[in-house]
């Protein structure tokens, strides 16, 4: 059975130091839940919410007494002595969690199989049924209670086109894929074998490790991580089953925990000596008696700081001003809507003219010239003054299109303005994508300077936005190895297809994803076109010289030589977030590799223009994104939404 790809793993192995981890990998999840199941007969206390985020039910055991089981969504789960501090009021969901689980019974817990997903089995003697609580830690994660296949309370509710999950819905596991863990040498080397990669890449992509955990198990099994994965796949599978099977022995049913250090800092904390860390000099080891306190002192460390005072005022102050922008789009949008419907009135009123005088002379004669007439003129019903004639009913018509004109023209002038003070330091900058633990994303990549996306064997295009970047991005960013890319559509943006950091060569894939990427980008889009061409050539191919005589205007370049046509280049992106060396950004790109480097939230197509605001107002909510980071990351023209 072939393995399928992790959505949000941390796969993006690289040579090197090996990767912090920022949340747990199945192999900690496996660890809290053996941890769990050694506790013996259990019984919940209470529940709280902690200050840094996440909840803690305190649970009494008869093996060990007193214990705070931390359950903290998208990172990680510990059982400790005590847990973090706790906020001094509860939350409405507390308040369920208290409610629905105070002196319930531990009964269970599920296998993890390979997957960051913690589910307890509780039982009450005063209620039927087996309660479950459930506990992501990928993506953004969520914690849910539900008795009876049926959700009682969750953290986050959210909707997939396959999932809903929100209290009254019936409960489901997240989409299960094959456990890691329990593949067999078959898989391992079929995997192998059609890898085009690297060893780090394809044994936490492909076979679903994740980065971290593949990086152990090459330095367990003594294979270099960006060696080639497919030249001798039958050994390397062989050795890698091997430290597999050492590394879940070594867990075993009540494992230890190691602390790692690297001048003085917290850099990981496991339930196996780590040989990964352990290879390196200058790094020190600790062992604390359980996987749980080490966990816990590892991620405590990496919790970030609570806002200050005035970092919450500016955040409220920043969706204010989001608030306020909305509504001068949304009313923008109807002015403009008016004012074609008020135009559209007048010329009626002269292409129907003779019908228009005959419905008011028949008004007049019925004694009704104080009243307006419902004219039905042509395909458009139409507003007369019966005390007058048609032409000055068109031209009243027309002047009210005017006042409206005065009036689109201050509230455009208005929503510049509320957008200039949104991107001034005062106020915090335009929503950008945030971490898994709802903090920053923290410093930005080179590239994300232009508009941007990673292919889906993690290639980087970057692209210009107008004609100065344009000319700017190809001046700068344009090197040997590299490939230029351009819609075959005049005043298409520049794309450049930057050569792959490991030294290979850039894919077929990759460039026909950044051929997709162009057209959804250029003029095509507004159109609304299904599909478009585009074309690549090499960097020496691309000059500012032109022929005697010619001008090559800003943001322009002159192809010399052959172009290589890439045809019929469907017109659809991809909205959700994608994982970069460990962080997590928000990208819309080619729906393939958003499947292969993240989590696909919505597919768009083009779409009618006049409902662009309604479809942002429709995607900022559903998405938890401000409609500003939206509009950085769209195409211009209409949209047309689709649920994966």
């Amino acid at each position: 059975m072939a393995l399928g790809r992790r959505a949000d793993a941390q796969a993006d192995a690289m040579p090197g130091d090996p990767l912090p981890k920022d949340r747990f990998t199945s192999l900690d999840t496996l660890a809290v839940a053996r941890e769990l199941r050694a506790l013996g007969p259990a019984r919940v206390d209470k529940a709280f919410d902690l200050v840094a985020g996440g909840w803690s039910l305190t649970l009494r055991s008869v093996r060990s007494g007193k214990l705070e089981l931390v359950l903290v969504p998208g990172r990680y789960a510990v059982l400790v002595e005590e847990g973090p501090r706790r906020a001094e009021e509860l939350s409405p969901f507390a308040k369920d969690l208290r409610r629905l689980l105070s002196g319930a019974a531990l009964r269970s817990v599920s296998e993890p199989q390979g997957e960051r997903f913690l589910e307890l089995g509780l039982a009450r003697t005063d209620e039927p049924g087996e309660i479950l609580v459930a506990l992501e830690m990928f993506g953004s994660g969520n914690l849910t209670v539900a008795r009876d296949g049926k959700i009682l309370a969750v953290a986050t509710a959210r909707r997939w086109a396959h999932r809903v999950v929100r209290p009254g819905a019936p409960y489901s596991r997240p989409p299960q894929r094959a456990d890691p863990w329990a593949a067999t040498l078959a898989t391992v080397e079929g995997e192998l074998s059609r890898s085009r990669t690297d060893l780090a890449s394809t044994v936490a992509a492909r076979l679903a490790f994740g980065g971290p955990v593949a990086e152990e198990l090459l330095a367990r099994a003594g294979l270099a991580p960006d060696a080639p994965a497919s030249p001798r796949p039958h050994d390397a599978a062989v050795r890698l089953m091997e430290a597999i099977g050492a590394i879940l022995s070594e867990v075993g049913d009540r494992p230890a925990g190691h602390l790692y250090r690297r001048d003085g800092s917290l850099v990981d904390a496991t339930p196996y000596r780590s040989r990964r860390w352990e290879l390196l000099e200058g790094v020190e080891a600790e062992r604390r008696p359980t996987f749980s306190e080490s966990a816990f002192e590892y991620f405590r460390a990496l919790q970030p700081e609570l806002p200050s005072e005035e970092e919450r005022a500016a955040e409220a102050a920043r969706r204010e001003l989001d608030r306020q922008i909305e509504q001068q789009e949304a009313a923008i949008v109807a002015l403009a809507r008016e004012i074609e419907e008020r135009k559209a009135d007048a010329q009626a009123i002269f292409d129907h003219y003779r019908e228009a005088e005959e419905i008011v002379a028949k008004a007049g004669a019925a004694g009704r010239s104080a009243e307006r007439v419902a004219a039905v003129l042509g395909e458009r019903t139409v507003q007369l003054r019966a005390d007058r004639t048609p032409r000055e009913s068109a031209q009243e018509w027309f002047e009210e299109g005017k006042r409206l004109g005065a009036k689109l023209k201050g509230a455009t002038a208005a929503l510049a303005d509320a957008r200039a003070r949104r991107e001034r330091p005062s106020t915090q900058r335009p929503a950008r994508p945030r971490a898994a633990d709802g903090g920053p994303a923290g410093k930005p990549f080179w590239f994300e300077r232009y508009r941007w996306f990673l292919t889906s064997d993690r290639t980087i295009v970057i692209a210009g936005r107008d004609a100065a970047s344009n000319d700017l991005i190809v001046r700068k960013n344009l090197k040997d190895g590299d490939r230029y890319l351009h819609a075959d559509l005049r005043g298409a943006s520049s794309v450049i297809v930057k050569r792959r950091e490991d030294g290979g060569s850039i894919s077929d894939a990759a460039i026909r994803e950044a051929g997709q990427w162009a057209v959804a980008f250029s003029k095509a889009w507004r159109a609304g076109l299904a599909s478009a061409s585009a074309f690549w050539v090499t960097p020496d191919q691309v000059s500012k010289q032109a022929a005697t005589g010619e001008f090559v205007p800003k943001g322009a370049w002159v192809i010399h030589g052959t172009k290589n046509v890439l045809k019929d280049l469907p017109l659809e992106l991809a909205v959700g977030p994608v994982r970069h060396d460990g962080v997590e950004r928000w990208t819309a790109a080619p729906p393939e590799s958003v499947r292969a480097l993240g989590d696909v939230r919505v597919l768009l197509t083009p779409g009618d223009d006049r409902e662009r605001a309604a479809r942002e107002v429709e995607l900022s909510k559903e998405l938890g994104l401000s409609r500003s980071f939206l509009q950085s990351i769209l195409p211009a023209g209409g949209l047309t939404i689709r649920r994966p």
